[in-house]
């Protein structure tokens, strides 16, 4: 019987200390980096890196970093990849692993790729539902609050 409520006790116990599903509230801005548009999100707080960061290049293309502060890889240039779902939209995002610009303070490791103006990756961003990101990384999940229109701002200016 003692055995019955210490296994009892232990599953309670361990179902509070899970981690709750809820969003991470993320504060999405947008702004110029070297002249180009820059769109970015970190998690409201303070010394976090980015979650997400686009950056429109000369070419047309957008250089993208995601998930600095989850550690994508090593950091060492390795190939990886992260998918990210949102009301029924997905995109598989691939890239290296490389330090984030931030790592001196924060530490982090980040995918860094380049996708084009049509990628996936915009739809799954534009669908006003928080977004699930999966991957090589404890899964994620964004908040969205003001995203929609600086995307929509993000990719008009984005040429």
């Amino acid at each position: 019987m003692a055995a019955d409520m210490r296994l009892v006790a232990l599953t309670l116990v361990a179902a509070l200390a899970w981690p709750s599903a809820a969003a991470a509230e993320v504060k999405w801005s947008l702004g110029k980096e070297k002249g180009k548009p820059f769109l970015y999100g970190m998690e409201n707080e303070a010394e976090v890196d980015y979650e997400l960061w686009a950056h429109c290049r000369a070419d047309g293309d957008i250089d993208v970093g995601m998930g600095a502060e989850s550690h994508v890889g090593k950091g060492k240039g390795e190939k990886v990849e992260l998918t990210l779902t949102s009301a029924g939209q997905s995109a598989k995002v691939a890239g290296v692993s490389r330090d984030s610009v931030n790592a001196e303070m924060t530490g982090g490791i980040e995918l860094r790729g380049k996708v084009k103006r049509d990628d996936r990756l915009f739809a799954v961003l534009a669908t006003g539902q928080p977004i699930a990101v999966t991957g090589p990384i404890k899964p994620l999940k964004w908040g969205v609050r003001g995203l929609k229109p600086k995307l929509d701002a993000f990719l008009k200016s984005c040429k």
